[in-house]
Formats: C-alpha cells, sequence, structure tokens
C-alpha cells in the first residue's frame, strides 16, 4: 500500500483553485476573441462575395457573436436569425407561398416602355430549390486551426 502525504496541502490547494480562475478567465477571453474573429470573417469575406454576394445586406448586419460560460462550460457562438440565412447555410428545396404585390414593370419583351406600369400579382406559391452555400460553418471550419491554437497559448500564458 502506498501512501502520500502532502505538507501544505491547504496551500497547494489553494495554488491549484488559483490557477483554475485564472484558467477559467483566459478561455473565456480567448471564446470570446474568436467568436468576433469568426464574426468578423463571416461579415466581410463569405457574406460580401466568397460564398453569397450582397443584396440588400440584412443578412449581413444580422449575424451576431454570444459568449456564455455557465457550470465551466464556455460556449461561443456566432449566428444570424434572419430566416433565409438557414436556407442559405443548409439548402431548401420546397414549396414557398408569395403574398400578392404590386409590381413595376419597366420593359416588356426585352424593350423599355415609355412610361412604367403598375401590375398586380396575385397570392401565389412557388417551388424553390436553394442549393447548400454554407457561410457560418465554412468560416467555423477554416478558422478551426487559428482558434483551437489561440485557446492553447491562452491556457498555457495562464498556467505560468
Amino acid at each position: 500500500m502506498l501512501r502520500m502525504e502532502f505538507i501544505g496541502g491547504d496551500v497547494l490547494a489553494a495554488v491549484l483553485r488559483s490557477y483554475g480562475d485564472k484558467v477559467q478567465t483566459a478561455i473565456v477571453q480567448s471564446v470570446g476573441r474568436s467568436a468576433l474573429r469568426l464574426q468578423r470573417e463571416v461579415m466581410q469575406n463569405r457574406l460580401s462575395g466568397q460564398v453569397l454576394n450582397v443584396q440588400t445586406g440584412n443578412l449581413r448586419r444580422s449575424i451576431h457573436q454570444r459568449v456564455t460560460s455557465s457550470g465551466g462550460a464556455v460556449i461561443g457562438e456566432v449566428n444570424t436569425n434572419v430566416r433565409y440565412g438557414k436556407a442559405h447555410e443548409y439548402g431548401f428545396a420546397g414549396t414557398v407561398n408569395v403574398k400578392a404585390s404590386l409590381r413595376q414593370v419597366r420593359q416588356a419583351f426585352g424593350r423599355p416602355l415609355k412610361s412604367p406600369r403598375y401590375v398586380q400579382v396575385r397570392a401565389h406559391s412557388r417551388n424553390v430549390r436553394l442549393p447548400e452555400r454554407s457561410f457560418l460553418r465554412s468560416a467555423l471550419r477554416d478558422m478551426k486551426p487559428m482558434i483551437e491554437t489561440d485557446l492553447q497559448k491562452s491556457i498555457e500564458e495562464a498556467l505560468r
């Protein structure tokens, strides 16, 4: 039977606890930095030409990030609340209902009209097939080595 006894064990436990707080803080800061970098990458590069081209800017403006820490788990999120963002990210095939609207027609049969006309478009449904054009998951996959390196360096610095 092997028996070990630490002299000053309470001091060692306090030191380890203080390292735990430093490590937890370093992890939260690293995840926060990585979430901001990922958000910037998606907004500047993925939604401005690499994956999707900007039409209105709504999707790009809706990209937000959040870091939460609870019970020892640190979670960094970068996401969007725009409905069509999910359709672009994962792809979509199905029927969509189109509301009635008033459309301005400026040309007919490829020729410009003298003055624009307004045409009533009735409500209808149409089949939509959007291919998968991942802008969030692909950015995360591409940035994974940098995120892991930053996290490892932050923990190493906290343990010094």
